[in-house]
């Protein structure tokens, strides 16, 4: 057993597929969003507000240097942890990348009525949702692309993606 790390854009499934595929392979999940607001005392949006994005990935890479630590476990990272070189040599050294994906225009569905997102502005049109999520694709795309399997989040069915997720890497790690 290893640790498995899935990256992806908001919305890409990491929160939802993630602790499905933990419970699969008998091992704990961690969602680094979670742990660093519940280590700084308030929601993500609320980092980037009061302290900015260079502030939250500093506690990003903090977070991951902590969670890699514990060692067996399946971790959602951050859609843009992986922004850092420090960050992608952490996750490629000690387990195995994941990259959960799916279309544009469902990805911009999906995060339409969600609050804790940073990068998303919960006033966006659709529209504006999708250009965002495009950006967002095109510079981080060298990133994903370091993760040797990717699976398609587009099934309505998340334990579906879990277990084809589970398969696919048994015996790899």
């Amino acid at each position: 057993m290893a640790i498995v790390y899935l990256c992806g854009l908001p919305g890409s499934g990491k929160s939802t597929i993630g602790p499905l595929l933990a419970k699969l392979r008998g091992q704990p999940f961690i969602d680094l969003d979670t742990m660093i607001a519940e280590r700084a005392g308030m929601d993500i949006p609320a980092i980037f507000r009061s302290m900015g994005e260079t502030k939250f990935r500093d506690f990003e890479s903090l977070a991951l240097v902590q969670a890699a630590s514990r060692g067996d476990s399946v971790i959602a990272l951050g859609g843009g942890a992986l922004e850092r070189e420090d960050n992608r040599d952490i996750v490629l050294a000690s387990g195995m990348l994941i990259h959960l994906e799916a279309p544009l225009a469902l990805l911009a569905a999906r995060t339409m009525n969600h609050v804790n997102r940073p990068l998303l502005d919960i006033n966006d049109s659709l529209s504006e949702r999708l250009a965002t999520l495009k950006a967002l694709n095109e510079r981080r795309r060298d990133q994903y692309e370091l993760a040797p399997l990717s699976f398609p989040t587009t099934d309505e069915d998340p334990m579906q993606t879990a277990l084809m997720i589970f398969e696919a890497i048994d015996g790899l790690i």
